[in-house]
């Protein structure tokens, strides 16, 4: 099944590390518009016609790296998180099922480490 939208958690990565990330993987990327309020950090891209925003530090330091709307590469969250973690060399986690509008936040999340088994864990707690 193919998600409508995907968001990934990166743990320890720059802007920059997911610009060069996103051209791995679309042929047309460009960053939009940043925000380097430290609070509010954030950056937005145009990817093949998509939009992508990464929230600088959204949990702890885990950022957030959201496809609003999945014309990626994965069908799911966790396939993007298994790539991700590759390719940018961290510690990723990611919603363990689709999310609609209208659901309570997820309890169980995947958490991706090269190497390592993929492992569900309650998150943000944890």
């Amino acid at each position: 099944m193919r998600y409508p939208d995907i968001e990934i958690y990166a743990k320890d990565v720059t802007f920059k590390q997911i610009d060069d990330w996103l051209k791995q993987h679309f042929k047309h990327v460009e960053r939009t518009h940043t925000e380097s309020k430290k609070s509010e950090a954030r950056s937005h891209w145009q990817a093949d016609g998509s939009e992508i925003i990464a929230f600088g530090n959204a949990i702890g330091k885990y950022s957030s790296i959201w496809f609003k709307q999945n014309n990626s590469p994965w069908d799911t969250d966790l396939d993007c998180a298994k790539i991700a973690c590759k390719e940018l060399n961290t510690q990723i986690r990611c919603s363990n099922s689709s999310w609609e509008e209208g659901q309570g936040p997820e309890s169980q999340w995947w958490r991706v480490v090269e190497g390592e088994e993929n492992m569900l864990i309650e998150w943000p707690e944890s």
